[in-house]
């Protein structure tokens, strides 16, 4: 793949890397240090996706850019790419891998996967993170993901993309994926197989899944489970009236949870601005090119 361009954000330490690849499709990752003492990658595993989530940016692209699956040599060519320009290897850090770029890593798991074992074997100091809404249509491959990280020995973190907290709207909202008891089910059985963790990313959408309700079911459903729970802020776009909820409703969450031993927390996603956050993907010019 060709380098496009390199695009900074102003707001923190995020970089976007835009490639093209040889079929002429715009690919973006993204370089994130957040303070947290990791080097994190964010990686996407396709040239689109086509899950139809209401609030992501890149629903609003759907045919209008060309649809593919990454393939494992893409994955690790960025990777490397990224790496070697930083010089990231002064740095002496873990580097994590996060699979929360563009597109849905369970509908394109064997490349996902095998990109894993070929990052494994030149990176010593590594760790992943996979986000997922658990599609219909490949649910199983999480427990066969499952299987492979014990036999691989693969630290690989889960993040379960939740948003809402009764299957009628998370259905109208989030149209291709399983429904909310069973999602959290394969949660739990990935971290009783893998004993890795996982957790829940929950965006806060004013008006639309920051009730009280919303509050209750989010009690009801894992109270007990030993699930954290991450919240994020909307990320506001042209097409949608929709605002990121009041941080005040979101504290109100979290202390509600917290009060019954259900840990949270918060997460302001970097790069924003520059259209690098999960979800935002391919929001800017680059997707004209």
């Amino acid at each position: 793949m060709k380098l496009i361009n390199k695009v900074h954000s102003h707001e923190d330490r995020t970089i976007k890397y835009v490639f093209k690849s040889p079929d002429n499709i715009i690919v973006e990752h993204t370089y994130i240090d957040n303070y947290t003492g990791k080097d994190i990658i964010c990686v996407s595993c396709q040239t689109m996706c086509h899950m139809g989530c209401t609030f992501c940016h890149l629903t609003d692209n759907i045919g209008k850019l060309r649809f593919r699956n990454l393939s494992k040599h893409e994955i690790l060519e960025a990777v490397n790419y990224i790496y070697s320009d930083l010089n990231l290897i002064q740095n002496n850090r873990t580097l994590l891998i996060s699979y929360m770029g563009c597109g849905e890593p369970l509908q394109n798991f064997s490349e996902v996967y095998d990109s894993i074992i070929l990052l494994m074997s030149e990176y010593s100091n590594i760790r992943f993170g996979l986000s997922t809404m658990l599609p219909r249509a490949r649910w199983q491959n999480l427990f066969e993901l499952a299987h492979r990280v014990v036999e691989s020995k693969i630290p690989l973190k889960l993040h379960l993309s939740l948003h809402y907290t009764n299957d009628e709207q998370r259905t109208e909202m989030m149209p291709s994926t399983t429904n909310i008891k069973a999602s959290i089910a394969a949660l739990q059985s990935y971290k009783e197989i893998t004993k890795q963790s996982a957790e829940i990313h929950y965006t806060m959408i004013k008006g639309c899944n920051d009730s009280d309700e919303d509050l209750q079911n989010l009690e009801s459903l894992l109270k007990y489970k030993s699930i954290p729970i991450k919240f994020l802020r909307f990320n506001s776009k042209e097409t949608s009236h929709n605002e990121g909820a009041e941080k005040e409703t979101i504290r109100k969450f979290r202390d509600v949870l917290e009060d019954v031993n259900i840990v949270t927390e918060y997460y302001e996603p970097p790069g924003k601005s520059i259209g690098s956050s999960c979800g935002s993907f391919m929001m800017d010019e680059w997707t004209t090119i």
